[in-house]
């Protein structure tokens, strides 16, 4: 939100589409607060059934340009919101076969800004804008809280704990967790080295899969699914099927970015860093080591509490595969 020179926060514009000016109140105004409370929100856009409703944007905000002629603001502003929940569901259906549960919540983010949508009921979706990459995460969380105070005070639903548990701690690891790995490198040091990477990061607790992309071909893939700490979780979709679906849905992903990408124009030009695609049971995600060349490394957890703690074991596996600085 804008800081006028006294130093309050202006409050933002509200955009609001005809049908939504009775009844929508309440959500207005938690989002209003999440804004006020949140300084790296860019906008806040609340869609049904992929209807924008209402837009949020913060007083300093640039306006989307482009509108075409039969389109009024709130349409203008909210056509990237509703682009990506279309995504979002369209995902939503290819991931299903996991049995994970409903995507619930992404998360997209670039060096100059973010996106996160969540879906607050069936049908019913809350979409942040940041307007920079270093913002996408106070956004994520902003938009969890209020997803989670609406769906619990007013809705009366069950909390879904977006983003996983907060604060919950990270379980030291003793490396001695039997993994099945394929590594395809010809390399021996570069596949002595990748197992023992994997050995001390991926794990039947929270990190369960990590699968590292060179050129957009794997390189090393390794998981925790046989554990008996697991042993009641794949009794729906057996463990060598739930490979196959999760290499199935990083080359799905291949087309489904450059649409993603394109979606994010009005927001961002740069290429994405990080994707999380958190559901009711885990959560997916793919960080970028080079975009251009197609270096990435996929993640999976399925432990719901643990998708905080997931990420940021991925996130020290990745530390440790990047080259040391010359």
């Amino acid at each position: 939100m804008k800081r006028d020179a006294d130093g309050a926060v202006s409050d933002p514009k509200a955009l609001v589409a005809p049908h939504a000016e009775r009844g929508y109140d309440h959500l207005i105004e938690a989002c209003r607060t999440t804004a006020a409370a949140c300084p790296e929100i860019r906008s806040l856009t609340h869609l049904t059934l992929n209807t924008v409703d209402f837009c949020l944007r913060a007083a300093a905000a640039v306006p989307f340009e482009d509108a075409l002629p039969w389109e009024d603001e709130v349409e203008v502003e909210g056509r990237p919101a509703r682009r990506l929940v279309r995504w979002v569901t369209e995902l939503d259906a290819a991931m299903r076969p996991l049995n994970t549960g409903e995507l619930m919540r992404v998360l997209a983010v670039t060096r100059s800004a973010g996106a996160q949508c969540s879906r607050l009921r069936d049908g019913q979706y809350v979409v942040g804008v940041s307007a920079t990459g270093a913002g996408g995460d106070a956004v994520d969380r902003a938009v969890n809280a209020m997803v989670t105070d609406l769906r619990t005070s007013h809705y009366q639903q069950a909390d879904e704990l977006p983003g996983g548990e907060l604060d919950r701690p990270k379980r030291p690891l003793d490396g001695q967790v039997p993994l099945v790995m394929h590594v395809l490198t010809p390399d021996r040091d570069e596949e002595s080295r990748l197992r023992g990477l994997w050995q001390r990061h991926v794990n039947p607790y929270d990190l369960q899969y990590a699968g590292y992309y060179r050129n957009r071909a794997p390189v090393c893939v390794g998981d925790a699914f046989e554990h008996g700490e697991l042993a009641d979780t794949f009794l729906v979709v057996p463990v060598q099927t739930r490979r196959a679906l999760y290499r199935d849905l990083v080359f799905r992903l291949g087309a489904a970015l450059v649409d993603l990408a394109d979606i994010l124009r009005p927001v961002t030009g740069d290429p994405l860093e990080r994707l999380v695609l958190d559901v009711q049971e885990g959560a997916v995600y793919v960080h970028w080591l080079d975009p251009a060349a197609g270096d990435f490394l996929v993640g999976v957890t399925v432990r719901q509490r643990e998708v905080a703690v997931a990420e940021e074991r991925l996130a020290d596996l990745i530390a440790r595969l990047r080259p040391a600085p010359r």
